[in-house]
């Protein structure tokens, strides 16, 4: 009964607010009819100017929140911090690690903020689409992240006396993991929840990383360096990956990349 009242109520609402509408007048149509073709004839001409690749990405640099790089210099910063306490110690080696891929956080908030407010499909619509912004964002957060890491390398490096190269490889594999683990994440999981689930990913990989350097602490001597490097093209492989089936799926659009939300429309 309680339905039926609200059908009705529903019903005369929408008739009251339709007699409350104007009817357009043919002037007014027409008027607007030739602004929209002058509009779509401006968009097409040839002569339009069209941003290149690089220019595009850089036009997208001030779109990137200043905090994401306030962020960033503090994982710099702590990692430089523990190496300079700690010293060539254990609790370091594995400390470069998890401070990589705690460092992807920083960066997911930006990159999926299209679909957490709803506009991929309008970006997909317009001429600089949906799949550019996010190849643009990837590029940019991509370099910015590589940086920071590389920061944090050549800080612990510096504090401690070990080699670039070895602690590079301490910090590359959970980081890789990290931001492929994210990318999946943000195709499969709703928006809002992304984010939350992107952490725990990102503890998940933390956790394994300090139970691995707990149960075989010999894990960062010379002779675990080939696994370091297998584990980092491995990663590094899965990013690859992960980067490219994201990258697609925004270009095909709502469907295949916000699943959650197309089961709601239909």
């Amino acid at each position: 009964m309680g339905e039926i009242r609200g059908r009705r109520l529903e019903a005369a609402l929408a008739r009251h607010y339709a007699a409350q509408r104007e009817g357009a007048k043919p002037d007014a149509i027409d008027s607007l009819v030739g602004a929209m073709v002058a509009e779509d004839a401006r968009a097409r001409r040839e002569d339009a100017p069209d941003m290149g690749g690089v220019a595009f990405v850089m036009a997208q640099v001030r779109y990137i929140p200043t905090w994401v790089w306030i962020a960033q210099c503090a994982f710099v910063a702590l990692m430089v911090t523990v190496a300079h306490v700690s010293g060539d110690s254990s609790a370091t080696r594995w400390a470069v690690g998890l401070l990589s891929a705690a460092s992807v956080l920083t960066c997911v908030p930006t990159l999926h903020a299209s679909t957490l407010h709803g506009v991929i499909e309008l970006e997909r619509a317009c001429r600089n689409g949906a799949a550019r912004v996010l190849v643009a964002r990837l590029v940019i957060l991509g370099c910015s992240g590589a940086l920071c890491v590389a920061l944090m390398v050549a800080g612990t490096s510096a504090a401690t006396g070990l080699s670039g190269l070895r602690v590079a490889l301490w910090a590359c594999p959970p980081y890789f993991c990290s931001c492929a683990g994210s990318l999946l994440i943000l195709r499969r999981v709703r928006p809002s929840a992304a984010l939350a689930a992107s952490a725990a990913w990102t503890a998940t990989c933390c956790s394994a990383l300090y139970a691995v350097g707990q149960v075989f602490p010999r894990g960062y001597d010379d002779a675990s360096l080939a696994v370091w490097t297998l584990a980092a093209l491995v990663a590094l492989a899965w990013l690859a990956r992960e980067a490219t089936l994201t990258v697609r799926a925004a270009a095909e659009g709502l469907d295949p990349f916000s699943p959650h939300a197309f089961m709601t429309y239909r």
